[in-house]
């Protein structure tokens, strides 16, 4: 069983990894999002979501999370304020990957601040652990990455 420091280290060892690293499941985000044609970034299946509102969910989900991290007790996410249907243009997903790079940094840099004993203690405003929350959102991840990744080879193989 690791101790508290182990999975401070267990944590953001997983979140490099899946970002710019070496994952053992195969693409990183920084791989996978250069493999996406700009033209298909609103490409979706049947009624499902496009590249482009994956990306955003993602982005938005860090974002929130990286605010808890700075400690911002009133930060909430009320239902459906994590989705968007609507296409955007090539600017907007520029600067959707330019926010999901910046939630990155901002993310390392909050978990090199959170002290590893209070990974078990209750996140203000939450009825959970930082522990459950910073896994929960690798976890988050790494399924829309795998999302992200189906839908691109579709693009590509169309």
């Amino acid at each position: 069983m690791m101790n508290r420091q182990e999975r401070m280290i267990d944590l953001i060892d997983q979140m490099e990894n899946m970002f710019s690293g070496h994952p053992w499941y195969g693409q990183t985000w920084i791989e996978s999002l250069e493999r996406i044609p700009v033209d298909r970034i609103n490409f979706r299946l049947a009624k499902g979501p496009s590249i482009a509102s994956l990306l955003e969910h993602v982005v938005i989900w860090r974002e929130y999370v990286v605010s808890k991290l700075h400690g911002d007790t009133g930060a909430h996410m009320e239902p459906g304020m994590d989705w968007s249907e609507e296409e955007i243009s090539d600017t907007a997903w520029q600067e959707l990957v330019r926010r999901l790079v910046e939630s990155q940094q901002e993310l390392l840099e909050g978990l090199s601040e959170l002290p590893a004993s209070e990974l078990q203690e209750t996140v203000p405003g939450l009825a959970y652990s930082w522990n459950f929350m910073l896994q929960g959102l690798i976890d988050h991840d790494a399924y829309h990455l795998g999302q992200i990744n189906l839908l691109t080879k579709q693009v590509i193989s169309a």
